[in-house]
């Protein structure tokens, strides 16, 4: 296997930063100037990293499914053993919906979808988060025998779509987040078991 190249640790470095400024700016007002402030470098860096701003904001959009993964692994590492992954998962997502606003991205990214780089980021993120929130539904049913619930595959898109609606709900301060983590946890695990806890 090859060893990653000096620019690729680099970027891996920078792109969480990059990441971190995409979603408190949007696409359009973080200037490469503004990006590599933040970065701590000068401009002429950042081109040597990633060709132009849009090539470091799909970048950004990609860096949201490795992160959340990330996290899901750890949790799952760590956690109590007398819980189903999916509970962990649940109960993770519910505890960290929002986290440090990354999902703006996401909706910086909505508005630059009549570019096909940022629609392809976009689906390609959507669709990995679906594929792998599915096979989690999968073998949890498998596991616990589910019955009378929706297809797996409708209920990776629903918990998706739970989720999107949560990240807006936290930035227009429509509920607590206490009460976006216990509706999240009871509409996931009716989804998922068909009862509610």
């Amino acid at each position: 296997m090859a060893r990653p190249s000096k620019a690729d640790e680099r970027r891996q470095k920078l792109l969480p930063l990059v990441a971190e400024a995409f979603s408190e700016l949007g696409y359009r007002r973080a200037t490469t100037a503004e990006l590599a402030s933040r970065c701590g470098v000068q401009e002429i860096a950042l081109y040597r990293l990633w060709p132009d701003k849009k090539v470091m904001f799909v970048a950004a959009i990609d860096f949201l499914f490795v992160r959340r993964m990330e996290k899901w692994q750890s949790a799952l590492d760590k956690a109590d053993r007398g819980k189903s992954r999916v509970s962990r998962l649940i109960e993770l997502t519910g505890k960290d919906l929002g986290e440090q606003g990354l999902y703006r991205i996401i909706f910086a990214a909505l508005s630059e979808t009549d570019d096909p780089d940022v629609k392809q980021a976009l689906q390609r993120l959507y669709r990995r988060y679906h594929e792998r929130i599915e096979s989690e539904v999968a073998r949890h049913r498998e596991i616990c025998g589910a019955q009378d619930v929706p297809q797996d595959d409708d209920t990776a898109w629903v918990l998706i779509g739970l989720v999107a609606f949560m990240n807006i709900a936290l930035d227009l301060k429509l509920m607590s987040a206490r009460k976006r983590q216990q509706l999240f946890s009871t509409t996931a695990t009716f989804l998922l078991n068909g009862e509610v806890p």
